[in-house]
């Protein structure tokens, strides 16, 4: 009753890929972790960040510019918890790992390293993500407006105990397109204290 490429339509127009596989390799055509999370809305982000999402275990480059703390105490903590120190326009990679159904980020800018795991949690509302520093874990809801892709934050852990909400960071995070390259732009903070780290750059795989 519908030939191929009425079906082809529907399926693209619904943000589903088909694939085929056997054992291991197989195992390689899985969707990738924000493609499974945000189902058909993945499409309306901007191919720059459809491109970095779907590129699999791969190495990024790029430059990032860094705002530090802005209080004494804003900047004790962010060198505690190894954020990016101040700097412009300072070379910035990106490695990225798949593991397990999730993804493993090492972001390295200058002598200072930051490494999270990403996965879709258990019992998740969709559209959610985790990505956890360590003993802490963030839940961060996706949400994709304009070829944007906001994150935000919906929950905290430590070594599996939930946290209140007052003690949650304020996270502010984006990522677009700008000139046919993948932007991000990343701010943190905390009650009291105030900023902790702002930085914001671009990516390319060439």
């Amino acid at each position: 009753m519908l030939d191929l490429a009425d079906i082809e339509a529907q399926w693209r127009g619904a943000g589903l890929r088909v694939a085929a596989g056997w054992g291991e390799d197989g195992a390689k055509l899985r969707p990738s972790l924000y493609r499974r999370a945000l189902g058909s809305a993945y499409c309306r982000q901007a191919p720059a960040g459809q491109a970095l999402h779907d590129a699999g275990s791969s190495r990024w480059m790029g430059c990032c510019t860094v705002d530090g703390g802005e209080t004494a105490i804003g900047r004790l903590l962010s060198r505690l918890f190894q954020l990016p120190a101040p700097a412009v326009d300072a070379p910035l990679s990106v490695e990225f790992a798949s593991i397990d159904g999730g993804e493993i980020w090492t972001r390295r800018l200058g002598r200072r390293t930051m490494r999270s795991r990403q996965y879709i949690g258990r019992r998740k509302q969709a559209g959610w993500i985790v990505e956890q520093f360590g003993p802490f874990a963030f839940d961060l809801e996706l949400a994709v407006a304009d070829g944007r892709l906001e994150l935000m934050m919906r929950g905290m852990r430590c070594c599996g105990v939930a946290l209140p909400r007052a003690v949650w960071p304020r996270i502010e995070a984006n990522e677009s397109e700008e000139r046919g390259r993948f932007h991000f732009d990343v701010k943190i903070g905390l009650a009291l204290v105030g900023q902790l780290v702002r930085y914001r750059g671009w990516l390319t795989d060439r």
